[in-house]
């Protein structure tokens, strides 16, 4: 394992170590009162001394991915003493069957999720699986099947309650979505009795959500591609399917372009993940300005 040098971030709260090293530097000049003015001008055209900058904080993050059995993990903590304790408990978690790169950085945050993180660890042994936590947020995501999820999720209320459980966390039960067009008409599809046609219709309903100009799935969204991976899994064997990703607002008509063909390939990934045959998709990015919706149609 390593522990990466400090580095800079975004400002996401506070500001209050910078505020506590001014007041240190107050206190001094005030004890210090025989020392020179701090406001003369610098000798010989000497810039003055630059203001110390504020210290950014950032939450802590841990992910954790089992990939057939065997886990990898990344993140950032906030010190040595927590990156150490953290992988001594993980790899006792996992028997060894472990490896990945848990980073110390004095300006995350503590983690609230330390102490309780390897009784939750001791449940991540479905293959497929994967797990984020950051700050007060947990995100599931990967191939992980219905009763899996509620078991994580039961799991996740036990030993974290407060916290907010995103990703493949949502729907658990069939509960959410339930007003959505797409998931109703998902769920109105029979098994091995619709056409792919109609299979194509039901997802054209799904209203993705991505990160801001990337390709990035939202993971509000992970729940409603789960529930189509299932859908054209019970379709007919020999269906394709082509998905064109939602395009414009890139700039370009070139951008826009890449930035649809990168969306339907995020979208395939995730249908994958979820149970599809990859010979089943086909991936295409929209030309043009015009904002442009996810789109699936068969292929003849």
């Amino acid at each position: 394992m390593r522990t990466a040098l400090p580095v800079s971030r975004t400002p996401r709260s506070s500001f209050l170590a910078g505020g506590l090293l001014l007041a240190a530097l107050a206190g001094l000049s005030a004890c210090n009162r025989n020392a020179p003015s701090t406001d003369a001008a610098p000798a010989d055209g000497a810039a003055p001394a630059a203001a110390a900058a504020p210290v950014v904080r950032f939450d802590a993050r841990l992910s954790l991915v089992n990939n057939n059995g065997a886990i990898r993990y990344d993140g950032t903590v906030d010190s040595e003493a927590t990156r150490k304790a953290l992988t001594i408990a993980l790899a006792q978690a996992y028997a060894g069957q472990i490896s990945g790169t848990l980073n110390a950085d004095k300006a995350a945050k503590p983690a609230p999720w330390q102490d309780k993180l390897p009784q939750f660890a001791a449940a991540l042994t479905m293959p497929g699986v994967a797990v984020n936590f950051e700050g007060n947020k947990i995100e599931l995501s990967g191939q992980v099947g219905d009763a899996d999820r509620a078991l994580l999720l039961e799991k996740a209320k036990t030993l974290f309650p407060g916290f907010s459980y995103g990703g493949l966390f949502e729907g658990v039960g069939g509960t959410a979505a339930s007003s959505d067009a797409a998931a109703q008409a998902l769920a109105a599809l029979e098994p091995g009795k619709s056409g792919a046609a109609d299979i194509a219709k039901a997802l054209n309903q799904i209203n993705l959500r991505f990160d801001e100009g990337g390709a990035r799935i939202a993971p509000a969204s992970l729940d409603i591609l789960s529930r189509a991976a299932k859908a054209i899994a019970a379709g007919p064997k020999d269906a394709r399917y082509e998905i064109v990703g939602p395009g414009g607002g890139a700039g370009q008509a070139a951008d826009n372009e890449i930035l649809s063909r990168q969306r339907a390939e995020a979208v395939k990934v995730q249908l994958i993940v979820n149970g599809v045959n990859p010979g089943a998709l086909d991936t295409r990015g929209e030309p043009g300005t015009t904002t442009t919706p996810l789109r699936f149609s068969v292929v003849k």
